[in-house]
C-alpha cells in the first residue's frame, strides 16, 4: 500500500508515536488468554494499528508464537522495527521458526479490512477515534479489539466492552479495554 508523503506526514502529527510500555504487555497478553481464548503457538492473527517500534507484535509473535501484522505509515519506525529483528535474531534467544510468524506492513491502518484477525491492538488517542469507525466496522465477529490507555467511545454498535485491565506504571494507573466485535 503506496502512502502519499503529505498524508503520511499529517497522519503522523494527528497520532504522534507513543509506546505501550513493555512492563505492561505481559499482563494484557495474559488476560488475552485467559479471559479471551489465544492460544499459545496457534494460528490466530494479531494486528497491530500503529505498531511504532514493533514492540506488541513482537511480544506476540516472539513470546506467544501467534501471527502478528504491524501496520505502520512512518517508515523510519518500520527501519527501528526491522532493526529490533535483526537484533533479536543475532541474539538467538527465540527459535527461527517464530520470526517467519512476523509481518511489518508501510501503510496506513485507516484503510485496512479487520476481517481476517483475531486481535485488533491499537494505542488510540480519543481525538483520532472519529476516523476508526470505518476500519473497525470491517473486524470479524468475535474479534477481540484491545484499546491501551483510552476506551473507544460510540463504538456502541459493534463493539461490546468486555474487560478493563488497570495496571500500575510509575505511580499512575493505565488502563487497557478489551472489546468484541458482535
Amino acid at each position: 500500500m503506496k502512502v502519499k508523503n503529505f498524508y503520511a506526514y499529517q497522519a503522523q502529527l494527528d497520532l504522534p508515536f507513543s509506546e505501550t510500555d513493555k512492563d505492561l504487555l505481559s499482563e494484557i497478553f495474559k488476560t488475552l488468554e485467559l479471559k479471551f481464548g489465544l492460544i499459545k503457538n496457534s494460528n490466530q492473527y494479531l494486528i497491530d494499528l500503529g505498531a511504532g517500534d514493533g514492540r506488541v507484535i513482537l511480544y506476540a509473535a516472539l513470546v506467544l508464537g501467534i501471527k502478528s501484522l504491524g501496520v505502520e505509515i512512518n517508515s523510519n519506525l518500520i527501519r527501528v522495527e526491522k532493526k529490533n529483528i535483526k537484533f533479536l535474531k543475532k541474539e538467538k534467544q527465540f527459535k527461527k521458526y517464530l520470526f517467519r510468524r512476523i509481518k511489518i506492513k508501510l501503510g496506513d491502518f485507516y484503510l485496512l479490512n479487520l476481517n481476517t484477525f483475531d486481535f485488533v491492538y491499537i494505542y488510540s488517542w480519543p481525538n483520532m477515534q472519529r476516523f476508526l469507525n470505518q476500519v473497525l466496522s470491517t473486524a470479524k465477529k468475535g474479534a477481540v479489539i484491545v484499546s491501551y490507555k483510552y476506551p473507544l467511545r460510540n463504538f456502541e454498535t459493534y463493539l461490546k466492552l468486555d474487560f478493563e485491565l488497570n495496571q500500575k506504571v510509575v505511580n499512575n494507573e493505565v488502563s487497557t479495554y478489551f472489546y468484541v466485535k458482535f
